[in-house]
């Protein structure tokens, strides 16, 4: 079953309270990693799912509160080409990824094309809630007041669905990578939260806890060294440095695919605009961020391009289990 059917079902159900806790990045392979095999998240596994492509927020989230796929919503990835202004946005900003300057005219920032499931749900006439990080208005700014507020809403709603999101362990393992002994402390100690706070639930609540994307250690590489390269874009690289949107030059098209795989084969798999629409976004129609060519990550490297230098540890997009495989956790109160 997909994800997004998964949600639907908790959406749908009525005659208890229905809570989803998407804890960013937190794919099986963290968990296999990072948290005791016998510890409360692998008690309660259900099952293995995979997460929507490209695998990254900010197709996922968006999807999950919308209950609408990427091509539909028109967030599919971190910073997107956008033709008005020539400039590579980062979708949740609104800044120009490699000058870091606000965008001249406003794009998709946090402003949904549509209204949320909770916003429909409430219109009408149910009860639906969504409890979000503090860079969210009215979100919160720790994890222990998001957990409480989780708990305060299931003990008062009797019939109510919770969309609950928090940005960890993603950010934590961004910037230090899963082999990092804080990384293993965070998430135990998450774990370990959500376990007490569930306990303090007195209403019937079917829980629902996943992730939006898994997480895979790497390491970057730049097509500004690979000057054949280069020369074939004709704007920069967009979407995801794991899922690499390339625009090319039209009379480069035909040997682009050749010159590519010489340098990077080994590591991307290369699909045409079409390829991808169809067999990775499940698009009904063409979408307008979608170069010519994508770069799927299947192993250890990123591509970038400068003057975007900032190197992760760790990261996500690519098309391989750890970062595609995400859990099923269920638990019934």
């Amino acid at each position: 079953m997909a994800i997004l059917e998964r949600l639907s079902e908790m959406q749908n159900a009525h005659g208890k309270n229905r809570l989803v806790m998407i804890l960013d990045g937190m794919g099986v392979a963290v968990m296999n990693k990072l948290l005791d095999k016998n510890g409360f998240f692998a008690r309660h596994m259900a099952d293995v799912e995979s997460a929507i492509i490209p695998a990254t927020t900010v197709a996922a989230t968006t999807a999950y509160q919308t209950g609408k796929m990427p091509w539909e919503t028109g967030f599919i990835g971190w910073a997107q080409y956008y033709s008005e202004t020539d400039e590579v946005i980062e979708v949740f900003k609104n800044t120009n990824l490699y000058t870091g300057e606000v965008s001249k005219m406003p794009h998709h920032t946090r402003t949904l094309p549509c209204k949320t499931v909770v916003e429909e749900m409430n219109d009408n006439g149910h009860r639906a809630y969504e409890i979000m990080p503090g860079f969210i208005p009215g979100g919160f700014d720790t994890f222990e007041q998001w957990l409480t507020r989780i708990v305060e809403l299931c003990n008062t709603e009797s019939d109510a669905y919770i969309y609950a999101y928090w940005t960890e362990p993603d950010s934590c393992l961004h910037e230090l990578g899963a082999d990092a002994p804080a990384v293993k402390t965070l998430l135990r100690d998450m774990e370990r939260k959500i376990e007490s706070a569930l306990k303090q639930i007195r209403n019937k609540t079917d829980v629902l806890i996943t992730a939006d994307h898994g997480h895979t250690d790497i390491e970057s590489l730049f097509i500004d060294d690979f000057p054949e390269l280069l020369e074939c874009l004709v704007h920069p690289l967009s979407l995801e440095s794991r899922c690499v949107s390339m625009f090319i030059k039209p009379e480069r098209i035909a040997e682009f695919p050749d010159i590519f795989n010489k340098h990077f084969g080994k590591w991307f798999k290369l699909v045409t605009k079409s390829e991808f629409e169809t067999r990775y976004l499940h698009a009904e129609k063409p979408v307008r961020f979608i170069g010519d060519f994508v770069a799927l990550a299947t192993d250890k490297y990123d591509l970038k391009q400068r003057p975007d230098t900032i190197v992760l540890k760790s990261h996500h997009a690519g098309i391989t289990p750890a970062e595609l495989e995400i859990p099923v956790i269920k638990i019934t109160i």
